[in-house]
């Protein structure tokens, strides 16, 4: 069996027993997926082409300066999902002919997976992360004594550039007493499985004081401001209030003033 990942290449190995003096003229090679379709034809001393599938158009050869002792291996590049499946390399030659199986698997080992946590003051956040694997893997979440917990959890599973997956799976826990969180990942196809567990403890009540101080706080902030507020809408109002003007009687003197004429008499 071979393995390959997305996106890669590979040789699909194929070999015959060569006659001492090989005519490549009347050596047949023909490569086939699965019951009928045509991977890659040989004959007459040179790639045959015709009828390959379109599918593998660009992405097959053979290595032709080896034909010659007896190897018939297919190098397929690209590898994609649909390439998954069997192979059968069919060779014959003046002296008979030879027929091989090969089951190509298209996957690819995921990284280790790296668990990761991050408290607040009431919870814990917790975190699993890989990549680079295919096809899709199964990941749950139990607690020590086999408790599913994956319906607490939110998974994140996409293809990146390369069509391998990225795994993203995490859930958040408020541990009443000591906890023990296990995270499972596993590649059915590849049988590759993964183990990460995790001990919990509770968070110390100084996390609950803090968060009443908190609200505590932002109650008297909110009463400073509204104080504040009122304080400066009173100065405002009464630097422009409009003045009052009294106004006082003051008594008045009329003197009447009697002029005296003097005639001078010539």
């Amino acid at each position: 069996m071979g393995v390959a990942a997305p996106g890669s290449d590979i040789t699909l190995s194929c070999y015959f027993p060569p006659s001492k003096n090989l005519n490549l003229k009347y050596l047949i090679v023909n490569w086939q997926h699965g019951e009928s379709e045509v991977v890659h034809s040989y004959y007459y001393g040179r790639d045959q082409l015709e009828r390959q599938s379109v599918v593998y158009k660009g992405r097959t050869h053979l290595f032709e300066d080896q034909i010659a002792v007896g190897n018939a291996s297919l190098r397929l590049s690209g590898v994609q999902l649909s390439d998954q499946g069997q192979y059968t390399c069919y060779v014959t030659d003046e002296q008979g002919s030879t027929k091989e199986k090969l089951l190509l698997l298209v996957a690819a080992p995921f990284k280790e997976p790296q668990l990761s946590v991050q408290s607040s003051c009431d919870s814990f956040f917790i975190t699993l992360n890989s990549s680079q694997g295919f096809p899709q893997p199964n990941v749950w979440w139990t607690d020590s004594i086999g408790g599913d917990l994956s319906n607490q959890s939110h998974s994140r599973i996409g293809l990146d550039s390369r069509g391998r997956y990225e795994v993203h799976s995490s859930m958040e826990v408020r541990p009443n007493s000591t906890l023990t969180i296990i995270a499972e990942m596993r590649l059915d196809v590849l049988n590759q499985s993964f183990t990460r567990s995790l001990t919990l403890h509770p968070l110390p009540e100084c996390c609950e004081v803090s968060l009443a101080t908190r609200g505590r706080l932002a109650l008297g902030l909110l009463g400073i401001v509204l104080l504040a507020g009122l304080a400066m809408s009173l100065i405002l109002y009464y630097r422009h209030k409009p003045e009052t003007h009294q106004h006082q009687m003051v008594p008045r003197d009329d003197t009447t003033g009697q002029d005296e004429a003097h005639e001078t008499e010539t």
